[in-house]
């Protein structure tokens, strides 16, 4: 029986890094259903419950050498593990991570990572090091094939691939309308806005409040606050409430869904205002007019290869910038192709189909 260990940001109910396990794990045991797989996590009995696998704490240091000596493969991924804008301790630990694999000569693939910003010429330096190790290096986007390229890697060394959620299956639009039902949703168009926690948020959330305000009013629709990281994003989405002059027909789902939950609400949205990245990948799979508001560079990635474009970096965006965006996708909504979107599929299977190879 084969083993590999998962290294990546799980077991901290962020439903975007929750998402892409799902879409790991899922399409790893139905490429090879007898293999044994270990999650590195920072809540273990739940991300084992959850996902049906072993798990043993992230900084466990025992049970790792111990796990890592047993396992024939380290997936290090997906998400944007390697990266000092939001901590250089964050990328260290990843790093030794791949270190200690490559100390007990096991195979290492890094595994549809989002790459950088790395800014410390150091940790690039000990990045490129400890990547250069790896037997296979992909990556979700070309800003970060980019970014290996100005480490001193070369085309060849890396591959762009996509999104591990992109090999989910479809969402059930069906068991989103059961859900929003259970909300007294529904009957009314729904604008859904998906926002996470950044610098600057007392302006902004003043600006999301009045564009929920506007947006409502102008489209006679719902306002629904989708938290995708508890309970961060629960607080700051009642913050932008507390701030809008009149909440009526306004909500928090304040529930920790499911991935597959998730899909099938976002799946029922008539537009999509998001900050964090996998709610605009679950828009996306969905064919749903979204608003992409950046706070990080993995943002701009995204639309961009979606032949989308952002609106404005957190720091800038304001309401009226919002409500002009939603008037433009209600006049001119966009198709996101059926091709492009199945070429990602394929992307994301073909990652999974090159992980087992290295097993064998």
């Amino acid at each position: 029986m084969s083993k590999i260990l998962i290294s990546g940001y799980y077991g901290f109910s962020n439903a975007g890094d929750e998402a892409m396990l799902t879409a790991i794990v899922t399409s790893l045991q139905q490429a090879k259903p007898d293999l044994d797989i270990t999650v590195l996590s920072g809540h273990p009995d739940d991300t084992a419950l959850k996902h049906h696998v072993k798990a043993i704490h992230r900084f466990a240091f025992l049970k790792i050498i111990i796990a890592m000596a047993k396992t024939d493969l380290l997936l290090s991924g997906g998400g944007s593990l390697l990266q000092d804008v939001t901590s250089s301790r964050s990328l260290f630990y990843y790093l030794s991570i791949l270190f200690l694999a490559k100390l007990f000569g096991k195979k290492i693939m890094l595994f549809a990572q989002g790459i950088g910003p790395i800014r410390s010429s150091f940790a690039r330096k000990i990045t490129k090091y400890v990547c250069k190790q790896a037997n296979l290096i992909t990556v979700r986007d070309d800003g970060s094939l980019e970014e290996l390229k100005s480490m001193g890697f070369q085309d060849k060394e890396v591959l762009v691939t996509s999104d591990a959620v992109f090999s989910l299956k479809p969402a059930d639009k069906e068991l989103g309308r059961k859900i929003l039902s259970g909300y007294n949703l529904g009957a009314k168009p729904i604008i859904g806005f998906a926002l996470r926690q950044w610098q600057g948020q007392a302006r902004f959330v003043e600006e999301f409040a009045k564009a929920a305000e506007q947006l409502r009013d102008k489209y006679k629709a719902q306002i629904v606050f989708l938290p995708l990281q508890f309970p961060a994003d629960k607080d700051l989405s009642a913050q932008v409430i507390a701030k809008m002059q009149d909440s009526k027909d306004t909500i928090i789902l304040d529930n920790r869904f499911s991935t597959e939950e998730y899909m099938a609400i976002i799946s029922n949205v008539s537009l999509l205002i998001g900050m964090r990245l996998h709610a605009l990948v679950f828009g996306a799979l969905a064919n749903v007019p979204f608003i992409a508001i950046s706070y990080d560079p993995k943002v701009d990635r995204f639309v961009a290869g979606m032949a989308g474009s952002v609106l404005d970096t957190i720091d800038k965006v304001t309401a009226e910038e919002m409500l002009v965006a939603a008037e433009e996708l209600r006049l001119h909504p966009p198709v996101q192709g059926a091709a492009q979107i199945l070429k990602l599929r394929e992307e994301a299977r073909r990652n999974i189909a090159r992980a087992i190879e290295l097993l064998s």
